[in-house]
């Protein structure tokens, strides 16, 4: 009896999904023919319908929000939504240029800081996939692990045991380099948390208070980097490490 309830409900989980699925597609099919008409208003609010109401996320979704918000000439949404696009798909070309497009709308020209050559070369290699990506090869390469090592013990054929030999300790070594890589992504993402300045001009502060001097000004559309939180003020970083504090209500996070 219990089998047959547990059926049932993955049954209307799974009815749930397919239907969930299906609705944003339809929706998603009438934004992108508000977009193709000039219709970017309208579209963005079917776009943004699928995100926050059917709580759908994809690289594509992203992607058309920020042309959307783009071509409606806003730069920090626009900006916001090539962003997190890009965290689903980092190596996607077109919403690099797209984000390099909108890059160069925002008032602020902020030197980068190009991280040490073994941190950049790091973070390009495991940023191929993402951290879902890197944790299922590597319980695909555990089980290839395992595998090669009972043909070892049950095979007794000399060429299957050479073989099974050499693949107990690639399929390992691509368990470590997986793993590794989740655990490095992981550990990025909870340090890296950037963020887009969403008012037309900020006052960066010194210090997490009202009355405090003011650093330096950014503007709509600048990326930065939440390092800490603390009462309404947030302490960003900026691309060339200028540190200041902002009010949280006067910027968005990406992640």
């Amino acid at each position: 009896m219990k089998n047959l309830v547990y059926i049932f409900i993955l049954l209307i989980q799974f009815s749930f999904g397919q239907t969930a699925d299906e609705s944003s597609q339809k929706v998603f099919e009438i934004a992108n023919e508000m977009y193709k008409k000039g219709d970017y208003e309208n579209a963005i609010q079917k776009y943004e319908y699928i995100e926050k109401s059917l709580k759908q996320e994809s690289a594509d979704l992203y992607f058309n929000l920020g042309n959307s918000y783009y071509k409606l000439n806003k730069v920090a949404p626009s900006t916001y939504y090539y962003e997190k696009a890009l965290l689903l798909e980092p190596n996607n070309k077109a919403i690099k240029t797209n984000l390099a497009f909108a890059q160069k709308r925002t008032i602020d020209n902020i030197k980068v800081i190009e991280e040490l050559g073994f941190t950049r070369f790091i973070k390009s290699v495991t940023s191929v996939f993402s951290i879902n990506t890197w944790t299922w090869l590597s319980v695909i390469f555990s089980v290839l692990t395992l595998l090669s090592f009972a043909l070892f013990l049950y095979k007794e054929e000399s060429n299957i045991k050479r073989f099974s030999f050499v693949s107990i300790f690639v399929a390992l070594f691509l368990v470590i380099v997986s793993f590794l890589s989740a655990n490095f992504l992981t550990n990025f993402q909870k340090k890296d948390k950037p963020a887009i300045i969403f008012e037309d001009t900020v006052e960066v502060k010194a210090e997490p208070k009202e009355d405090a001097d003011n650093a330096f000004t950014l503007h709509e559309g600048t990326k930065v980097f939440v390092k800490e939180t603390l009462d309404n003020y947030k302490r960003i970083q900026l691309t060339d490490k200028t540190e200041g504090w902002v009010l949280s209500s006067a910027i968005k996070e990406v992640r």
